[in-house]
């Protein structure tokens, strides 16, 4: 799947978006998201702008696929105001960037391990190639955890940087590699290709995806924040509630088939969290396993926005 540039997404967003609903605030405030992918875990974001939940909240939303390094950057110098490239920016923020965890999407990534067809159990991968979205990235933090657990030391295969999940899947097909991690809808595509599912999901993992934003942006624009987590947390909403149309909205935004976007919702989209919350020991277990520096937990979550945002929700306000 080709990604998707700034401009373009934008545009399509916009498409999306109904003429109707609840009429547009009389001066919008745009705030920018940066994502790692382009893949069916930002149906909270799009879903959230197609159906006019953020602009319910006066926000005009952009969104700018870029490479998951360059994200906490983007976000101290106030290029964005929030991303969701989880273990780079969190690791930042381990780091002692000033970035806070406001919101968390999925607890737990649905990651699968997938190998060219010839290799019928991770035994058969010593040696051979593990391609990832970057050296120690979620993907390759995970597809370890799926090794160790079939009894496997991941220090006997080799590791290549190569991109992101759409990227991966291609360099698995063409043979440049021989295994990836690699979580919905690629895993059923590889699937129904021939591809070997040798493990997953996995038993702990690491959140499939969060919301990050700069400390100077959430002191100096707190209510901006909570509009914002009260736009997606009506996302999360919707799609629990809205199987069908869900997938619907997954066929707009992505090729994809019926098969594939239904596998991506009942594997992915509908482990997603109902209040955006992480428990303070779910995410030590997080600084634990990314075996970084830890940071006192106030360094490193404020979901008090949160908080406010699902109160005012259940209040009907």
């Amino acid at each position: 799947m080709r990604k998707l540039t700034a401009i373009g997404l934008t545009i399509a967003m916009l498409a999306l978006t109904p003429s109707g609903g609840a009429p547009a605030a009389e001066a919008t405030q745009k705030v920018r998201f940066v994502h790692a992918s382009r893949s069916n875990s930002m149906a909270p974001k799009l879903i959230a702008q197609s159906k006019g939940f953020f602009r319910a909240e006066g926000l005009e939303t952009e969104m700018i696929q870029m490479n998951p390094r360059l994200a906490a950057t983007a976000l101290l110098s106030g290029e964005a105001a929030f991303s969701d490239a989880f273990t780079s920016v969190f690791r930042g923020i381990l780091q002692g960037f000033p970035i806070k965890t406001v919101f968390v999407h999925q607890k737990k990534g649905p990651y699968f391990l997938l190998a060219r067809p010839e290799f019928k159990g991770v035994q058969q991968l010593k040696g051979k190639k593990l391609g990832v979205a970057t050296l120690r990235g979620s993907d390759h933090l995970v597809a370890e955890e799926l090794l160790q657990a079939k009894g496997f030391n991941p220090s006997l295969i080799q590791v290549l940087a190569v991109g992101d999940a759409a990227t991966r899947f291609q360099s698995l097909s063409s043979g440049a590699v021989d295994v990836i991690a690699v979580g919905t809808p690629h895993d059923l595509m590889l699937r129904q290709k021939g591809f070997s599912v040798l493990a997953g999901p996995p038993e702990v993992g690491l959140p499939g995806a969060c919301v990050f934003t700069p400390d100077l942006f959430l002191r100096e624009n707190p209510q901006t924040v909570r509009k914002t987590l009260k736009a997606l947390l009506r996302a999360h909403q919707y799609i629990l509630d809205n199987r069908q149309e869900t997938i619907g909205a997954l066929l707009q935004w992505l090729p994809q088939t019926p098969e594939v976007a239904a596998h991506s919702y009942d594997f992915e989209l509908k482990t997603m969290t109902k209040d955006g919350l992480m428990s303070d020991a779910e995410l030590e277990a997080v600084m634990v396993k990314l075996g970084d520096k830890k940071r006192p937990l106030d360094e490193v979550r404020d979901f008090s926005l949160a908080r406010q945002a699902m109160k005012e929700l259940e209040g009907g306000k």
